[in-house]
């Protein structure tokens, strides 16, 4: 059986009908796409940053999170930030390889256009199921 979570969330922070219901607010002011942005950022939730900053169309929320999955090695949050040159794209295969994020390496090799080393990636995390 479903029941709630067992951690509510702060106050002044959404949930996930509330926000739906403001994303898909034709009216919904870009400060208040900040605010609820920088909200979710600080607890972690760079998703859900992601949708407000970029319906409100927030360059330093989104310049934020794209310093994140650089660090993070996110292959996932990069491509959902836009395109990006392959030297981008590099850096983020390089962290994940240190953070042992192997399958984001392999999709910011493939996203670099560097299909020879994402095919020896994926390779490896062949063997490592079998």
């Amino acid at each position: 059986m479903f029941g709630r979570s067992s951690t509510a969330l702060p106050r002044g922070v959404p949930d996930c009908l509330k926000k739906r219901r403001l994303l898909n607010d034709k009216t919904l002011d870009p400060q208040k796409c900040r605010d609820f942005g920088e909200k979710f950022l600080a607890l972690g939730f760079w998703e859900d940053a992601f949708e407000f900053f970029s319906r409100g169309n927030c360059q330093d929320g989104l310049e934020k999170l794209k310093a994140l999955a650089l660090e993070n090695g996110d292959a996932h949050l990069m491509a959902r930030l836009g395109p990006h040159p392959p030297e981008v794209w590099r850096r983020v295969a390089d962290q994940a390889i240190k953070l042992g994020k192997l399958h984001f390496a392999r999709r910011a090799l493939e996203q670099a256009g560097d299909r020879e080393q994402a095919e020896e990636l994926a390779q490896r995390l062949k063997q490592r199921v079998s």
